[in-house]
């Protein structure tokens, strides 16, 4: 899983050392999915925002997430197929989902080693997959 930050991609570069080298690898990025403005209209107000807005929108994610993803494949090599997930739920739940849904044998994640008042406050993604994952975890820490 990758969000195409630095922490993101120096653990899928130290997975690949650590992988078998026949490995089948899907770098997995997680975006919000295309919002449907009529979801969230109600009575005489319409909704929130345009069609056109909302197209906009997931342009702007879909490239930003595209782009992670290139970025992070750069790193690890030629041979991965990217998959851009989009997806409403949780990051984290939304990994959980996808390693069931490819029978993952693991899952890698990237964690910044953010302090333990940071986590009990505000969660995190790599804490979320380490206690849902339906697989072993290869959880790669990046030190700043």
């Amino acid at each position: 899983a990758t969000d195409g930050s630095e922490p993101a991609i120096a653990a899928a570069r130290r997975s690949m050392d650590l992988l078998r080298p026949d490995a089948h690898v899907a770098l997995v990025m997680v975006i919000p999915e295309h919002e449907d403005p009529m979801e969230d209209a109600g009575g005489i107000e319409g909704p929130g925002i345009s069609y056109e807005q909302a197209e906009k929108d997931w342009a702007k994610v879909s490239a930003q997430g595209q782009s992670a993803l290139t970025r992070t494949a750069a790193a690890v090599g030629p041979n991965v197929d990217i998959r851009l997930v989009p997806d409403n739920e949780a990051t984290g739940a939304a990994i959980v989902r996808f390693a069931q849904e490819m029978n993952a044998d693991v899952v890698v994640i990237g964690t910044s080693g953010k302090g333990w008042l940071h986590r009990l406050f505000g969660g995190s993604v790599s804490d979320y997959v380490v206690h849902h994952a339906p697989c072993p975890i290869m959880l790669i820490r990046h030190d700043h």
